[in-house]
């Protein structure tokens, strides 16, 4: 009998023991998941602000602009002509001085009508003194 009674009182306090722990377990676990909940509330606005930051950032206009010194450090001023191919080339290529020759053509129509005759200009020929040396 004192055995029954010994069982009944420990399995009473068992069971009031269980049921503290039970609760005290759901205690926390009802802690966590209200901590996770604003956790995971907080990381979607930091998200979200990291979101709006990382968009175009503003763009700016300059509508004059003066330039006072240019300080130019070096100039590769190198040119590749290598692969340069050249598959036609016209023209003329005077050397010396040719003046008469870089003068532009003047077209007919654009001559008064005393100089548009057919008659080819006369030019005065140069005059040319020849005397040779006596050896005296």
């Amino acid at each position: 009998m004192l055995y029954t009674y010994f069982q009944k009182k420990l399995t009473s306090y068992i069971q009031k023991s269980m049921n503290a722990e039970q609760n005290e377990m759901k205690d926390k676990i009802q802690a966590l998941e209200k901590e996770i909940q604003s956790l995971k509330k907080g990381l979607a606005t930091d998200a979200k602000d990291t979101i709006s930051c990382q968009q175009e950032p503003a763009k700016i206009v300059i509508e004059h602009l003066s330039i006072e010194n240019v300080n130019i450090d070096h100039a590769d001023l190198s040119n590749n002509f290598g692969n340069l191919g050249i598959k036609d080339l016209k023209g003329q290529l005077y050397i010396g001085t040719t003046y008469d020759k870089l003068k532009p053509p003047v077209s007919k129509e654009a001559l008064p009508s005393h100089v548009n005759q057919t008659t080819p200009p006369t030019h005065p020929s140069p005059k040319v003194n020849v005397t040779s040396r006596t050896n005296s």
